[in-house]
């Protein structure tokens, strides 16, 4: 019957730190003990399976020969050194012509599934800051690798937002063994604008207007990135209101959707006031109390 591999048996990978294997053969010993499972054969000889697989795994030098030859490396009771034929000779049991002939077989095995392979070199991640309007219309940018001079020129598409990058190909990291080289990823850091806020593709801006304006109606100027409209404001607006004017806000990069604007209203409190201001202000408090 052949034997199960060992670190199947300790539930590790071959790649487990010598922690991981004292921690599982803990957690498994505990388990199958004899003393918890006097009646119960099976029990106890999963037992014996952890504790063999153990006693192999821990030592970092039957480890090794355990990965190079499997349990063959300890048959009939002698580890084999790495690359030898076991201890014993030809006409012993463990160092018969099939036992050496599959050695042989595993080590240039080994060797061919561990040859190196040609892998893609790593991307160049870069961090450009870009502006509201740069990100709305689109612009080109010279970035430079590393400890390179030359300057690579990035077109920057419209529309892009904060935290979106722009793929160069072949301007990353070499590859090995002759591979080709990464790309270069070009990440932008939106910088905040005076007026607008981007959400999305919506611009959020606030409209500034007066208490008078506010409370009978009129118009308010109001900021766009192409210049400044006339908006309407309503008598009796509060504080708060939002205006929104659809498709003036950012058109999406790839694609033909179209953000809106919203205007939030925002009344200032004058500091300043002349004597006929405030008189006028005064005989309005009084004609409102």
């Amino acid at each position: 019957m052949s034997k199960r591999d060992c670190y199947e048996v300790l539930g590790v990978s071959k790649s487990a730190s010598e922690k991981d294997i004292k921690k599982a053969y803990k957690k498994l010993a505990m388990k199958y003990h004899p003393d918890r499972n006097p009646d119960n054969p099976v029990a106890q000889e999963n037992f014996r399976e952890v504790k063999a697989a153990y006693e192999i795994l821990n030592d970092p030098e039957k480890r090794q020969q355990y990965d190079d030859f499997g349990h063959g490396a300890f048959e009939n009771g002698a580890a084999r050194g790495r690359g030898g034929f076991g201890q014993g000779g030809f006409g012993h049991a463990g160092g018969d012509f099939n036992d050496i002939f599959g050695d042989m077989f595993n080590q240039r095995h080994q060797q061919q599934r561990y040859q190196p392979q040609p892998e893609k070199g790593s991307d160049i991640i870069l961090k450009v800051e870009l502006s509201l309007e740069d990100a709305v219309n689109g612009c080109a940018k010279d970035v430079r690798l590393p400890n390179t001079t030359d300057p690579i020129s990035v077109t920057i598409p419209a529309g892009i937002n904060h935290g979106q990058r722009v793929r160069i190909a072949g301007k990353g990291n070499p590859g090995t063994l002759g591979a080709e080289r990464g790309d270069l990823l070009v990440e932008m850091t939106l910088l905040e604008h005076e007026f607008f806020t981007r959400k999305g593709n919506d611009l959020y801006c606030d409209l500034v207007t007066s208490f008078p304006v506010a409370a009978i109606g009129g118009t308010a100027k109001a900021s766009t990135f192409t210049g400044y409209i006339n908006l309407k404001i309503p008598a009796g607006t509060q504080v708060g209101r939002k205006f929104r004017i659809k498709g003036r806000g950012i058109k999406a990069m790839n694609s033909d959707l179209v953000g809106d604007l919203i205007y939030t209203v925002v009344i200032p409190t004058p500091t300043e006031l002349t004597d006929q201001q405030h008189k006028l202000l005064a005989e309005l408090a009084e004609t409102m109390n």
